[in-house]
């Protein structure tokens, strides 16, 4: 039986490695957890990690969903463009501080989903560089998830398996996250070179109006959010159940009325790939210690399976087996850097690219893997050190 699993579980990753987002990737994959289901497997834990995630990225989409047309992500766009003066190297900048910043409060999901309507603008009023803004948009919101315990759902996984303090966490892992975040933008800057050197025309002025009454109402809603999301992993709680409740009290409060945004089909394919990967089993890592190679190992393999999977999953499986902090954090770091080597391999990632649509550039995500092996390592090691 272990050898079909296994073989079903080469289908998926086959089926999500040709196809990343697309329908057919989660049909393949929703088969083959239907199997597995046949021969025994549970779907009950599929669906505790899931479901959560489901309700978290709807609030995120149809947050940022309100703020675009209230006119928010044009305003932004605007302000960036007139504070970077035309040159493509200081938005880039500005792009990756901002992106850094959502991701310390709303998380890496809320983050891109918040970012990519803003690219979009500025590349259709000022004709900025789409492709580099994007893919550090992608990289800084994966990499710096590691920096804060609420930048990354698979963090919480990992705070609530070990019982490790929210303020412990920010010690140990907040240098290694700006690390990678900055290794891994580099990284883009450095191969987006010759797109960044092309100058856009800046706007006129800077968005100084006051904001419209339909601004404000969103405006409100995303700083309601926000906080709940920032202050909830202090309490001890899950951040996306009181970001996912301020989002709806703050749209009833200021009487904005938007479309639900569901990603089923992003959450049908984590959901299947969890089935699958549960199935498996895993082996035990908690003989491996504290010791540096130890913890390379941890978050290599981490990182190897995001990448060929999902970090969502993947973390599920992981926290089961982690026993200690250091290979937690060891942990965190391979599900969050380590999934950028792939398109498939962070929920994160997904979502930009189905935001942006036929202008994301899914080839040049693919060539990420040499960064974020290297980021990997490097975070770790300073990760280590801090022990």
């Amino acid at each position: 039986m272990i050898i079909l699993r296994v073989i079903l579980a080469a289908i998926v990753v086959i089926a999500l490695a040709a196809a990343p987002g697309a329908a057919r990737g989660a049909a393949v994959a929703l088969g083959a957890a239907a199997v597995d289901v046949a021969l025994g497997a549970g779907v009950g834990s599929a669906f505790h990690v899931v479901a959560p995630m489901v309700i978290f990225l709807a609030a995120a989409l149809t947050l940022a969903a309100t703020l675009e047309r209230a006119g928010l992500g044009e305003r932004v766009a605007t302000v960036l463009a007139a504070r970077a003066g035309g040159s493509s190297f200081a938005l880039y900048a500005h792009v990756c501080v901002v992106c850094a910043a959502l991701t310390a409060t709303v998380s890496l999901d809320g983050a891109v989903v918040l970012m990519v309507p803003v690219l979009l603008a500025l590349k259709r009023r000022y004709g900025a560089p789409f492709s580099p803004l994007f893919l550090g948009t992608v990289v800084v919101a994966n990499a710096f998830s590691i920096a804060v315990p609420q930048g990354n759902p698979t963090n919480l996984l990992i705070i609530e398996r070990l019982g490790i303090a929210p303020t412990a966490f920010l010690v140990h892992m907040f240098v290694p996250g700006l690390i990678a975040a900055i290794l891994c933008a580099g990284y883009v800057a450095a191969s987006e070179r010759r797109r960044l050197a092309v100058r856009y025309p800046p706007p006129a002025n800077s968005a100084n109006a006051a904001l419209s009454a339909r601004e404000r109402h969103a405006a409100v809603a995303f700083l309601a959010a926000a906080l709940a999301a920032w202050t909830a992993p202090l309490f001890g709680v899950a951040p996306w159940w009181p970001f996912s409740a301020a989002v709806v009290l703050a749209l009833i409060v200021t009487r904005t009325r938007p479309a639900a945004i569901i990603p089923w089909q992003i959450g049908v394919q984590i959901a299947a790939t969890l089935v699958v990967v549960q199935a498996l089993g895993s082996p035990d890592l908690g003989r491996l210690g504290s010791t540096l190679p130890g913890l390379l190992l941890v978050a290599v393999t981490a990182g190897a399976a995001s990448a060929l999977l999902n970090n969502l999953p993947v973390a599920a499986s992981a926290v089961a087996l982690v026993s200690a902090a250091p290979l937690g954090y060891a942990a965190s770091v391979g599900l969050a850097v380590g999934s950028l080597a792939t398109q498939q391999g962070s929920v994160a990632t997904l979502l930009a690219s189905e935001l942006a649509g036929a202008d994301a550039p899914s080839s040049r995500v693919r060539a990420l893997a040499p960064v974020a092996a290297t980021a990997v390592l490097a975070a770790t090691a300073t990760m280590w050190l801090m022990l």
